[in-house]
């Protein structure tokens, strides 16, 4: 059990803490999640997309991609959303807690170990086969649960294949004890630029719909679009968009510039812990794999791979001190990184350095990041670890 922080009348984990509250030893290094960012966000969303709030499933899976789940999800619960989606069973019975009106979807699959809590708490478990509605009708003795069924359209991950899809349909209605309140599909390529694949996919989806509707099965719910594809294929949205690193202000696809004005929510900090001025041709960091080149001012920041600052940041990264860039040097280390901060005027011990986020007119950015390493900016953030204080505005 982490050690509670409380403020008035909130309570929070230990590393959840406002920016309100005050303490006598501040952290060396944290995260800002700023929530006016992330309601801003969810208006664009539902402004593009023609939704209101409660047309919104909002995935907070992952720790809301790095974000705080619990307080994230509070946050836009307030705000109207009123459906979630998650990845497993732990997250959505951390959910259940924080929101227990809200409706969850289980994104994932689950074992026959776990159906009773999701029995016992309401939560919506994702059907991909036969064998997963036959679990679930034997542990329901009163009333129906919700279900949703996952129709595979391409993706070729979860779900039932949409040519065998009207069999499991078929074999459904014979369990009177589950409701199938949605069914839903998941994309695989909405970033590709011609679109084809999506709209292959749209097809095979909408033949089953058609199908079901014929069979006089009428779900309540049909879904479809993930954060791309709410923007790029409008007939994609149906009942619900699934919108996930968008309502945390990232761009989900580099070749897609995005259609909406988004805010990045988080930032990530660090103060200097050290500051020395190292002479011309001295070696840095493990495997010495950076030699300065004059003398200059290098500072370390208290943060390393084990909190999710990636080793490929090594003599490739930078972050922001005082306004200006200053070059990562050397290989990041499992605590703490190197930067040379001997072009920043006056730059003093317990300066903060920003890792992501603003910096007077400079910003560092996930996808910038994301880019240096190959990689996407579903990663950068994902990865920050929890053991990083993630410090709240606007509650």
């Amino acid at each position: 059990m982490s050690r509670l922080v409380r403020d008035k009348n909130k309570t929070l984990p230990r590393h959840q803490i406002t920016a309100s509250q005050g303490h006598k030893s501040e952290p060396f290094s944290w995260v800002e999640i700023d929530l006016g960012c992330l309601r801003h966000n969810l208006k664009q969303i539902c402004a593009h997309t023609q939704r209101n709030a409660s047309g919104v499933m909002a995935i907070v899976k992952a720790d809301a991609y790095g974000h705080g789940m619990p307080v994230v999800a509070k946050t836009l619960y307030g705000e109207g959303v009123r459906f979630f989606g998650v990845a497993n069973l732990d997250e959505a019975m951390q959910l259940n807690q924080v929101c227990p009106q809200a409706k969850i979807l289980v994104l994932g699959s689950f074992h026959a170990s776990q159906v009773p809590d999701y029995v016992a708490h309401g939560i919506r478990p994702t059907i991909s086969c036969q064998e997963d509605l036959n679990i679930f009708e034997k542990n329901v003795s009163r009333g129906k649960h919700p279900v949703h069924v996952k129709i595979d359209s391409g993706m070729s991950r979860l779900g039932v294949w949409h040519e065998q899809a009207l069999n499991l349909f078929k074999g459904a209605l014979g369990k009177k004890s589950l409701e199938i309140e949605g069914v839903y599909t998941h994309f695989s390529s909405a970033d590709e630029k011609n679109g084809a694949f999506t709209s292959l996919q749209m097809h095979r989806f909408e033949t089953v719909l058609e199908k079901l509707g014929q069979m006089g099965i009428k779900p309540r719910f049909i879904h479809s679009a993930n954060s791309l594809a709410s923007t790029l294929f409008p007939d994609a949205r149906f009942d619900f968009v699934r919108p996930g690193i968008m309502l945390y202000g990232l761009n989900p696809a580099k070749d897609h510039p995005p259609a909406l004005k988004l805010k990045p929510v988080l930032s990530l900090k660090a103060k200097i812990s050290f500051l020395k001025e190292v002479p011309a041709e001295i070696p840095l960091s493990y495997g010495r794999t950076y030699m300065t080149k004059h003398s200059t001012l290098i500072a370390t920041i208290p943060m390393g791979y084990s909190h999710g600052y990636r080793v490929g940041f090594s003599n490739n990264g930078f972050v922001l001190v005082r306004g200006k860039r200053c070059p990562v040097v050397g290989r990041v280390t499992m605590d703490q990184t190197l930067v040379d901060v001997g072009d920043v005027p006056g730059v003093k011990r317990w300066d903060v350095a920003t890792l992501i986020g603003k910096d007077g007119a400079m910003s560092v950015k996930a996808e910038e990041l994301a880019e240096s390493l190959g990689t996407i900016p579903y990663e950068i953030v994902c990865a920050i670890h929890s053991r990083i204080p993630r410090i709240y505005k606007g509650l």
